[in-house]
């Protein structure tokens, strides 16, 4: 009823081995005749075919023999408190709940027919990165953008507390209105990593628009007009810009391009749940390499893999880089993981000017991929897995790259791969401590 499997261990011992042992002197009665047609002496033994888990328990120690056993179960989820969503070896999305808000085929028509008589909500190319982040599971638990309650849980403790299996009455708290005059009895049970603001801005007219509407919902509209989502039950409040960029940053740098973002939205934020009216596409050429996390975790179940290792850059990748990448893979094997999986995850979000392009970058992960292992600087296509990482780059340093892995979590990695200085990036002139040097200091994202 509860999903465990059944599992076939074979003791793998030779015979000798087992006359050594012999507790309850079996094999000397065999010896002496006394008993007759046993296994293995006189009798045929068939060895199990596909055997689960198989022991030498003769040439490991008893405690290792444990230690094989109790990762199996781990892998497959039996000793964890959640059911497991994923295949074995894998995490579950934090949270403990695969998020996917797409709204199904036989659906569409109907949203899409109720989306035109709802307000509209104007969002940007940014925006609707994060638009796709929240639909396709990327930030799970989240399930829209943030309502104030769950902004301040994320400015002040870079985690969210969630209850999944609402122990603590609390399985709605991200999806509720919040409400400073009410809480519940009970502190929720788990926390979750969330260190980046997930927001929707809005401006006075939109409010008002919004505050006026009789639907309990709005549309979210690209710049091309094209609606792609409906946000229902909105929670407007306002948008406290300098407390946002100054938490989320840790720096003064009116110049920093994410900054700059940050405000130039208007004055309100929008919280609520979102509903995806079709699945986001850009028509440049990679959109091939854009997989949800669940398409992810089904290709890392047919690669068979017992770990994910994920490597991100938003430059190209060089030699050094590749051998970070095998060396990695090989490090996992001497813990004990038989087919790690390397997933090469471009960050296909906003980035700033400067910064390579998201088809110049692909297209050399291309090419080393195809290089194979031939090459100093390929990879084996056999272990590899390439999907582009849809999330927008912010430049937070340490407090962004949480979430680089916690995202990658909810798409099947245990393991995460950056560089020196990850999301870092230099101040600008006006940057009141670090003009034209590293905001952050380089090892501080270790």
């Amino acid at each position: 009823e509860q999903g465990i499997p059944f599992y076939e261990i074979f003791l793998d011992v030779p015979v000798d081995e087992l006359k050594k042992r012999d507790p309850k002197g079996q094999y000397a009665r065999v010896e002496s005749g006394e008993l007759k047609h046993f296994t293995c002496i006189d009798d045929p033994y068939e060895p199990p075919l596909q055997p689960e888990i198989t022991l030498k328990t003769h040439e490991l120690e008893i405690e290792q023999s444990a230690d094989i056993l109790f990762r199996r179960l781990e892998m497959d989820g039996i000793l964890e408190g959640a059911p497991k969503l994923t295949p074995p070896g894998l995490p579950n999305p934090d949270g403990d709940e695969e998020i996917d808000l797409h709204v199904p085929a036989h659906l569409r028509e109907e949203r899409m027919s109720e989306a035109k008589t709802l307000p509209k909500v104007l969002i940007s190319d940014l925006d609707l990165n994060w638009l796709q982040v929240i639909g396709e599971g990327w930030a799970s638990p989240l399930k829209g953008f943030m309502r104030e309650g769950t902004l301040l849980e994320v400015l002040h403790f870079n985690s969210i507390l969630v209850d999944p299996f609402n122990l603590t009455d609390n399985k709605d708290a991200h999806t509720s209105t919040t409400n400073f005059e009410k809480f519940t009895q009970f502190r929720a049970p788990d926390r979750v990593s969330m260190s980046v603001p997930i927001t929707l801005s809005c401006t006075e007219y939109t409010k008002a628009a919004i505050d006026n509407s009789p639907h309990g919902a709005v549309a979210l509209t690209t710049q091309m007009g094209n609606i792609v989502a409906i946000l229902r039950n909105p929670e407007i409040y306002p948008n406290r810009k300098e407390e946002i960029a100054t938490r989320m940053f840790g720096v003064i740098d009116m110049g920093h391009p994410y900054i700059k973002e940050i405000y130039k939205g208007g004055d309100y934020l929008i919280g609520g749940e979102v509903e995806l009216l079709d699945r986001i596409k850009y028509n440049d050429g990679l959109d091939k390499w854009r997989k949800t996390t669940r398409e992810l975790m089904d290709e890392f179940r047919e690669k068979g893999a017992d770990t994910v290792y994920a490597f991100q850059t938003r430059n190209p990748t060089h030699a050094g880089h590749a051998y970070l990448m095998r060396s990695a893979g090989e490090n996992l094997k001497k813990e004990g993981y038989k087919n790690p999986v390397l997933w090469l995850s471009p960050l296909g979000g906003w980035t700033k000017e400067d910064d390579v392009p998201l088809d110049v970058r692909v297209k050399q992960h291309e090419e080393v991929l195809n290089s194979g292992l031939e090459h100093p600087g390929g990879l084996d296509p056999a272990k590899t897995v390439m999907a582009i990482w849809p999330a927008p780059m912010v430049y937070a340093g340490p407090t962004e790259v949480q979430f680089h892995a916690k995202s990658r979590r909810s798409a099947g990695a245990s393991y995460f791969v950056v560089g020196r200085d990850p999301a870092g990036m230099k101040g600008s002139e006006l940057a009141v401590a670090h003009p034209d040097d590293d905001l952050y200091d380089g090892d501080h994202g270790r």
